[in-house]
């Protein structure tokens, strides 16, 4: 029974990193696509200081001070599939009265916890991003980094507007996604996938045989022992 107990624990740790290796790797663009990186610029228009501003993007929650009249420039926090898109927080300063800023050891504080996992009231979400797109060789050279206006709005507290860049989108085959195409995949597309699967069964056989020479080492050493 414990046998089997430690090879589904070793099964489910080798499927988590098949899945985290899914999640940090890129694969690259198809043929005829090229692969760009556009930054956020924003700039308020209004005095927005009852609001703290936050980058989020994989695992990691950015601060960013804004300031009326002037442009800040968000770049991505990372690379790979982890970080291909990204959300512009605004929370209001009066939600976050009592957190906890002190750092605690872990990636984020729990005030910044609080504001990754969405529980602060009155949070906007202004802008959701996406740092790295495919987009076709040709509309490449013609896209700009996405230009915001901040501005208070009556409804919501505060909006964002676009003002220029960032309009050409990734949309082909029909498709509504934003960030890949759905042409036919390239040859080195299916070698990444051939090589991650090939990975995650060899990291298993792999395991299973560590543990039984593990399990037979210590037969002998319990006969050894009589």
């Amino acid at each position: 029974m414990k046998r089997i107990q430690a090879l589904i624990t070793l099964f489910a740790v080798c499927v988590f990193l098949a899945a985290a290796a899914a999640v940090f790797a890129d694969v690259p663009p198809d043929p005829g696509y090229k692969r760009v990186s556009l930054s956020i610029i924003v700039e308020p228009v209004d005095d927005l200081s009852d609001y703290r501003f936050f980058l989020k993007s994989g695992f990691d929650l950015k601060e960013y001070t804004l300031k009326k009249g002037e442009k800040v420039t968000m770049p991505s926090m990372g690379g790979g599939a982890l970080y291909r898109n990204g959300k512009l927080l605004a929370v209001p300063k009066a939600s976050l009265a009592g957190l906890d800023e002190t750092p605690s050891g872990d990636r984020l504080n729990p005030m910044q916890k609080a504001i990754a996992d969405g529980t602060v009231p009155g949070t906007i979400t202004l802008i959701e991003h996406a740092f790295i797109r495919d987009v076709r060789a040709a509309e490449a050279k013609d896209l700009k980094d996405p230009e915001y206006r901040l501005e208070k709005d009556g409804e919501k507290g505060i909006k964002a507007v676009l003002v220029s860049g960032g309009k050409v989108k990734n949309m082909t085959g029909g498709t509504t996604d934003p960030y890949y195409s759905t042409e036919p995949k390239p040859p080195a597309f299916w070698a990444t996938v051939a090589g991650g699967s090939l990975l995650t069964l060899a990291m298993i056989f792999f395991g299973v045989y560590a543990l039984r020479r593990t399990r037979a080492g210590a037969g002998n050493v319990g006969s050894l022992a009589k």
